[in-house]
């Protein structure tokens, strides 16, 4: 064992005195990334548990990883290379997100189901060599992946039931809850705290869209607004009124907190009002510059004015907050909509996956107790 590490030790400083040269090479390669991470996490995991034990476990998660990769670019969904986390895992990017739940849930399909095909092999190798290295192999692919399908987000599983109904993510809560008050662990404390949040934002979501209706009304109000104010005479009557509508509303307290779902209806005129501070600010603002912007005409034609920079700058910005409202109210309401038929789907495959996998798992845990 001293000699082992004795080795690694070498190696690593070998490459740490050469990282210069290493990263110079690899920088130019899309895979870069994957690949230093993936050694530097080859490199931790066999300090403390060997090499054998450490190549069979970072080979396991790049298969599950590349799973992801391929199906979403069948899906043609943009990825990240593969980051690998030493005692963490590894992860890709989505550039693209998916339209949709059904979507979503293939992507994250494709990880498990590659995983279970990872450990495959190993198996007619036990059977032939009878080595319960190859047990541990099984056992670390099934129990990987099958921790993986836990239904609650951001695990695989989570993403998966999330076509039949995101109120089984409740269900993961509490399991992964148990787990935790079991064998406690930081990856375990920080998986069920992302979940707790997305499981509360999903329960969230019908206040949501209320806030999202309101925003996108003070948007209509703050467009037509400025449309108007090329075609008044005099400023000076909206001016007055704008300055005393701001400095009343800065003068409001809107900090007091309200409990969720207990005092909703007074939580959501609070909202409300900061959004109406917001844009009635945004829009003050806006007319100040305006006011301040020289007026230019087309071959100083005064019946043809040139349109004004900051009004045209103002219209993008709102058109562009528009557009980013439209996409959440998306995923609000219609993002996690999928027929019958896609459900059934779905949960037969799911359950498919997940009896293999358990069966995969008893049987590993059999060949390392003999």
């Amino acid at each position: 064992m001293k000699k082992s590490r004795s080795v690694l030790l070498a190696i690593g400083a070998f490459l740490l005195a050469n990282l210069k040269w290493i990263l110079s090479i690899l920088k130019f390669s899309k895979f870069g990334t994957t690949i230093i991470s993936m050694g530097i996490t080859l490199w931790a995991y066999a300090m403390f548990y060997g090499w054998k034990f450490a190549v069979a476990l970072v080979y396991l998660i790049f298969v599950h990883e590349m799973g992801h990769v391929i199906a979403a670019k069948r899906k043609g969904i943009a990825t990240s290379p593969a980051v690998f986390i030493p005692f963490a895992g590894a992860f890709i990017a989505m550039k693209d997100m998916p339209r949709d739940a059904k979507t979503e849930a293939y992507l994250a399909y494709g990880g498990p189901l590659a995983g279970m095909i990872a450990f495959l092999p190993a198996l007619p190798l036990y059977w032939y060599t009878q080595d319960p290295f190859w047990g541990l192999v099984i056992y670390l692919g099934a129990m990987l992946n099958l921790f993986n399908l836990l239904p609650i987000s951001p695990l695989d599983g989570g993403r998966i039931v999330s076509v039949l109904s995101t109120k089984i993510w409740f269900i993961g809560l509490v399991g992964l809850g148990v787990m935790l008050f079991a064998n406690p662990g930081p990856i375990t404390v920080f998986i069920f705290i992302i979940g707790l949040i997305t499981w509360y934002n999903r329960l969230r979501a019908g206040y949501q869209q209320k806030i999202l209706q309101y925003e996108r009304e003070r948007i209509a109000d703050f467009q037509q607004s400025i449309a108007k104010w090329p075609t008044l005479e005099s400023t000076w009557d909206i001016r007055t009124q704008m300055n005393a509508e701001v400095n009343a509303i800065n003068q409001e307290d809107l900090k007091k907190f309200y409990v969720p779902f207990f005092q909703d209806k007074k939580r959501l005129q609070r909202d409300c009002k900061r959004l109406d501070k917001v844009y009635l600010n945004r829009k003050w603002e806006l007319f100040r510059m305006w006011e301040r912007e020289p007026v230019l005409y087309y071959d100083s034609d005064p019946n043809r004015p040139i349109p004004s920079d900051a009004l045209r700058d103002g219209e993008r910005a709102a058109q562009e907050r528009l557009a980013e409202l439209d996409e959440q109210m998306h995923q609000l309401t219609t993002y996690y909509d999928a027929p019958a038929s896609t459900k059934w789907k779905v949960l037969v495959a799911y359950l498919g996956l997940a009896a293999v996998l358990s069966a995969f798992f008893v049987y590993a845990q059999q060949i390392l107790h003999r």
